[in-house]
């Protein structure tokens, strides 16, 4: 009997020739560089990433607010008290300042506010200070527990005080999680910019379409405007898309007027210019489609884990968090949070100068590159 049909035949299976078509198959795959990538390389990608949000063996603090009214000395103690936990890192607000604004220029998810009466309440044996967390974020919620558990054998067992935390959304209007998925989905549509460039550009370079399209009359800086406006028409469809889903299908509590519409525009046009350009660079660099696939996953996947579209910023390492300041789209994400949820045109103006200047800068630089390069 044999041990193999092939088409219908069959003949005797030969080692020789399985070992022979093995080699083959392996060379082959190993001169693919998407192939290698795809298979090896992206599921380490995404083992460094995920391991270091939520794999980290060090313990990383949780970056609290504290706002402190009272001033006495049993509050400052309180403040000692939760800096020394080794759970938060204290950020302290001046009393002048609005703790929530504080919060959302500053990408804190969870603050602690300390009232006026805390010293003579806590001469009463009870106090209560308010916890403030943002609603998507449900580690921050988590961690007024924590800090309840903290403050309990601290000061019930030391004093027989009872210093009570009063957990409160950041704010009563955003009680669903949906209202921050809008920006980060939008943020989300913003890399497409980056794909299109990067896959286009060898494409286009690889057929010579790019030398078709001059012979007809079309400048390179006539093709780079024609592309643009396009994604940017197609970016404001997809976003509208996701806002009208997100409002009228599950209740989003999203802020519109003219004056943050104006500037959510803007802050769109400024993140599709950023990350086209950062396409446009990368595409440049690469000489095939197979190529500009690693490239465009290699700076496609770590900025859209580490920006704060789907995870929380607040819940990585610090050296992660570092990272991600380096990055436009948590400068873009911020910003629409800003502008979307929180209604807070001063917290947003730092994330559009940054958006602003990124976006000035990568297009002056790579139209530069694009017009010096002769086969383009």
């Amino acid at each position: 009997m044999s041990l193999c049909v092939w088409w219908g035949r069959t003949p005797v299976m030969k080692i020789n020739r399985v070992i022979s078509y093995f080699k083959l198959h392996s060379k082959s795959f190993l001169r693919s560089k998407s192939g290698v990538f795809f298979v090896v390389l992206l599921p380490v990608l995404f083992m460094v990433i995920f391991g270091s949000i939520f794999g980290s063996t060090g313990q990383s603090k949780a970056t609290v607010a504290v706002q402190n009214l009272s001033g006495s000395n049993e509050s400052w103690s309180l403040v000692g008290v939760i800096n020394h936990t080794g759970i938060f890192n204290v950020e302290m607000v001046s009393p002048s300042a609005n703790l929530t604004s504080f919060m959302a220029t500053n990408t804190i998810d969870q603050g602690v506010l300390i009232p006026a009466n805390f010293s003579s309440n806590y001469n009463l044996g009870v106090v209560f200070i308010k916890f403030i967390y943002t609603p998507s974020d449900q580690v921050s919620l988590a961690m007024s527990q924590v800090l309840q558990n903290a403050l309990l054998q601290y000061y019930t067992a030391g004093s027989g005080k009872t210093v009570a935390v009063y957990p409160s959304a950041l704010s009563a209007q955003l009680t669903k999680p949906v209202d921050y998925y809008i920006p980060g989905l939008m943020g989300f549509t913003m890399l497409n910019g980056v794909n299109s460039m990067i896959y286009q550009v060898p494409n286009f370079r690889e057929k010579k379409i790019f030398r078709q399209l001059s012979f007809a009359g079309l400048t390179k800086s006539e093709w780079l405007a024609s592309s643009t406006i396009f994604y940017f028409i197609i970016t404001l469809v997809s976003d509208l898309i996701i806002y009208l889903v997100g409002v009228g299908l599950y209740g989003a509590n999203i802020k519109i007027t003219t004056e943050n519409l104006l500037l959510t525009v803007l802050v769109i046009f400024f993140g599709l210019i950023t990350f086209m350009s950062i396409g446009l660079l990368a595409g440049l660099l690469t000489h095939n489609e197979e190529t500009a696939s690693v490239v465009g996953n290699v700076i496609f996947f770590p900025m859209l884990f580490l920006s704060g579209v789907f995870f929380p910023i607040s819940l990585m390492p610090s050296y992660l968090q570092t990272v991600s300041s380096f990055l436009p789209l948590t400068y873009f994400v911020n910003a629409l949070n800003g502008l979307m949820i929180y209604d807070n045109l001063s917290s947003v103006l730092l994330s559009i100068i940054v958006m602003g200047v990124a976006s000035l800068v990568l297009f002056v630089l790579s139209s530069r590159i694009a017009s010096r390069v002769e086969n383009l």
